[in-house]
C-alpha cells in the first residue's frame, strides 16, 4: 500500500494539483473533454484511494487511542484500589504488636527510642531515651500534652453529653 508519510503526501498534492487543473480546464476547453477525461478518472481513483487510507490509518490510531486509555483507567483503578487497602485502620491488637515489635527492633541495634501507642486517643509517641542514665531526652508528642488532650476529649464528651 502506501510506504511513508512523504509518499502519502506527494499522493495527496499530486492528485489536488490533478483535480484543480482538471476544473480549469473543464471551463476553458470543451472540445478537449473526452482527452482529459483519463487522466481525471486517474486522479479520481488515486485521491479515492488516498483518502481510504488516510481513513483507514485514522480508524487504526483511533483504535490503538482507546485501548491505551483503557489501559490506563485499568491502571488507575488498581492504584485506586491499592490506596483504599493500605487506608484501612488497624485495629488495637495489631498497633499493640507493631509497637511492641517496633520496640525489640530497637533494643536490638542498640537504638534509644521507645514506642507507646495510646488508645484512648488512638496515636502513637516516641521516646528517644538515654541508655545509660534511662533519662527521656525527647517524646513526641510529649507525655504532658497527651495528658490534656485525654482531659480535652473527656470534657468534650462530657459536654455534649449534657446537651443532648
Amino acid at each position: 500500500m502506501i510506504g511513508n508519510v512523504s509518499q502519502l503526501t506527494d499522493m495527496i498534492s499530486a492528485a489536488i494539483v490533478a483535480n484543480a487543473a482538471a476544473s480549469t480546464s473543464d471551463s476553458s476547453v470543451s472540445a478537449a473533454q473526452p482527452a482529459q477525461q483519463a487522466p481525471q478518472a486517474d486522479a479520481q481513483a488515486r485521491q479515492g484511494d488516498l483518502q481510504g487510507a488516510i481513513q483507514q490509518q485514522g480508524l487504526q490510531n483511533a483504535a490503538r487511542t482507546s485501548q491505551q486509555q483503557e489501559v490506563q483507567e485499568q491502571q488507575k483503578e488498581q492504584q485506586k484500589e491499592k490506596k483504599r487497602e493500605d487506608e484501612k485502620p488497624m485495629d488495637e491488637a495489631s498497633v499493640s504488636y507493631v509497637t511492641k515489635e517496633l520496640n525489640e527492633l530497637m533494643a536490638r541495634i542498640n537504638c534509644n527510642l521507645q514506642f507507646k501507642y495510646h488508645k484512648e486517643l488512638d496515636t502513637m509517641s516516641v521516646k528517644m531515651v538515654d541508655k545509660e542514665s534511662g533519662k527521656v531526652l525527647k517524646e513526641v508528642p510529649p507525655e504532658d500534652l497527651i495528658k490534656h488532650m485525654i482531659k480535652a476529649k473527656d470534657w468534650l464528651g462530657a459536654f455534649l453529653d449534657k446537651k443532648a
